[in-house]
């Protein structure tokens, strides 16, 4: 029997998973992205074998690699990078991890990662939602203020663990509670 996968009404990418737990948990939830860390400073940086390892074990979620170039093609589903490359063949899914002034400025069609305060959220209606596809890290915002976000996609964020395979979602579930599509 196949299970169910829960609908959210937006989407959402959890971002610099570190452990299975992390990756199980925002599976279970349904996100649609799970992004590891390969740039070798990261505070989440993940080899490629534990990716690997970590994949193995999760359904669902398309799997992202954050990386300084094109590399690892075998092991992401697409990528984060941290430069808009217009001019590189991509021909897997690709984020840019961008600042929220250049959303205001105008970029080329694609998808981008920004970064949100609580202050930034009443420019919003300068963002080009026509042409681009909008994640935001909504770690500075209040859960009630997500509600601003119905037309973009969050990016929310894995942890350390308590102990291996112990950890607190208390926050996060009153996050995807929110989230749920009751329809």
């Amino acid at each position: 029997m196949q299970k169910k996968k829960l609908l959210l009404k937006q989407k959402v990418l959890a971002q610099n998973i570190t452990n299975l737990t992390d990756a199980r948990y925002f599976a279970a939830w349904g996100v649609d992205y799970l992004s590891f860390n390969s740039i070798p400073d990261s505070d989440y940086y993940m080899a490629p074998d534990k990716i690997k390892e970590i994949k193995e074990w999760v359904e669902g979620p398309q799997c992202l690699v954050e990386a300084n170039a094109l590399e690892f093609d075998d092991l992401a589903d697409g990528f984060i990078l941290s430069n808009v490359y217009s001019s590189l063949p991509i021909v897997k899914e690709t984020f840019y991890r961008i600042h929220f002034d250049d959303l205001i400025k105008g970029l080329p069609d694609g998808k981008y990662i920004s970064d949100i305060s609580e202050a930034q959220l009443s420019q919003l209606d300068k963002v080009d939602t026509a042409h681009l596809d909008v994640f935001f890290n909504i770690s500075e915002l209040a859960v009630d203020s997500i509600e601003q976000l119905q037309n973009y996609g969050l990016v929310i964020q894995g942890g350390e663990e308590d102990k291996i395979g112990v950890k607190s979602f208390d926050e996060l579930d009153l996050l995807f509670e929110y989230l749920i599509d009751e329809k």
